[in-house]
């Protein structure tokens, strides 16, 4: 069950030092499993994100035990990721030009330390930061998962449960683990509206509280 204790906030620059604990204590891209791994992201690229993006902090006590990482529609346009869309290899049934003129984000990282019940915070930042930006006029959302030498599972049922369809694979390299494909996913404002619609109708206590706290103040 969610700690009452919990919260969400706004990170700020004094969080940096507390995301890279909370990334380090991670396991490794290597090690395939239930839980998720985070690729990329320095204490550079953290500050930068916190002052362009939008960054989210789970405390419990006030302690940071999560975050979550977005890019707001002109940060993505302006990232090495938006000019890499001519090597994304589009899903059948997908048409990338019925969305490239409306606003977009891109869901960059969702991080819960090990033991703090991953899959219960991890689902609220998802839902703090996709309420966020739909909130502020986004009408769609990106984000990518790895998909190859080895799997990162974890967000995959949470992006089922707010609507977020595979639509296309990328081959990316990263210094820390060299080549990998991710697999891209797409979730829409209406699709995240009538999924969170659905789940205030019939919400278990721990559902419940996930709702109130991803969505308080925003949704």
């Amino acid at each position: 069950m969610i700690d009452a204790n919990a919260t969400l906030r706004r990170a700020d620059l004094d969080d940096v030092d507390a995301l890279l604990e909370i990334k380090r204590a991670l396991p490794l891209a290597g090690a395939e499993g239930r839980g998720g791994f985070l690729l990329g992201a320095s204490a550079e690229g953290y500050r930068q994100q916190i002052v362009v993006g939008e960054v989210w902090v789970l405390e419990l006590d006030g302690r940071p035990v999560g975050f979550a990482t977005a890019l707001p529609d002109p940060v993505l346009r302006a990232s090495p990721l938006w000019q890499r869309q001519a090597a994304i290899a589009w899903g059948e049934g997908f048409d990338a030009a019925a969305i490239i003129d409306e606003p977009i984000a891109y869901l960059d990282q969702i991080a819960v330390l090990p033991g703090a019940l991953p899959r219960l915070y991890g689902g609220a930042l998802g839902l703090r930061v996709f309420a966020s930006l739909f909130a502020g006029g986004h009408r769609h959302a990106l984000t990518t998962t790895v998909a190859a030498p080895v799997i990162n599972r974890a967000a995959h049922a949470f992006l089922a449960r707010v609507g977020g369809v595979a639509i296309g694979a990328l081959d990316e390299v990263y210094p820390e683990v060299g080549p990998i494909t991710s697999t891209i996913h797409h979730v829409s404002a209406d699709a995240f509206a009538a999924r969170v619609a659905a789940a205030r109708e019939r919400p278990t206590p721990a559902l419940r509280r996930i709702l109130e706290l991803g969505l308080a103040g925003v949704a």
